[in-house]
């Protein structure tokens, strides 16, 4: 095992690294998806509408984010692709799915903080600021859950 996947692997004085944050917060809402009963699906949830298409919306945002990343050294954006809706009760799986491709992309990164990704609309963003942007919107998803 190397250290880089040894669990705490990238941690400093006790503090989870940004990539271990998230794995941590997506696991938490992909766990809450499974576990959400059917009838709470349509519950409203500002500003997204309900709560299937809050777990649709963050999943969408994961899966860019894995695009922008996995192409980070292209001179264009990639050809972004639309994450398929597959239903409620697929949301959890798709979270937890489309975060490990989102953290198998950063960790491939060999300086996340100087190493800029594409967004949508042929933007660069950091990777750090663009992993702490979805830490930020997992984190407040799964609190309004």
């Amino acid at each position: 095992m190397s250290s880089s996947t040894k669990p705490g692997a990238g941690e400093s004085d006790g503090e989870p690294s940004l990539g271990a944050a998230l794995a941590a917060e997506l696991t938490r809402v992909a766990e809450a998806y499974r576990r959400l009963p059917h009838s709470k699906f349509a519950l409203r949830l500002e500003p997204y509408g309900d709560r299937a298409q809050a777990g649709y919306w963050l999943a969408s945002q994961v899966t860019t984010l894995a695009q922008g990343m996995e192409s980070w050294d292209s001179p264009g954006p990639p050809r972004w692709r639309e994450l398929p809706v597959l239903g409620v009760f697929a949301l959890g799986d798709q979270i937890a799915v489309v975060g490990n491709d989102l953290l198998s992309a950063y960790r491939a990164l060999k300086d996340p903080s100087g190493i800029l990704v594409w967004t949508p609309g042929g933007g660069r963003v950091p990777a750090d600021k663009a992993m702490a942007a979805v830490l930020e919107s997992t984190t407040a998803l799964r609190l309004a859950l």
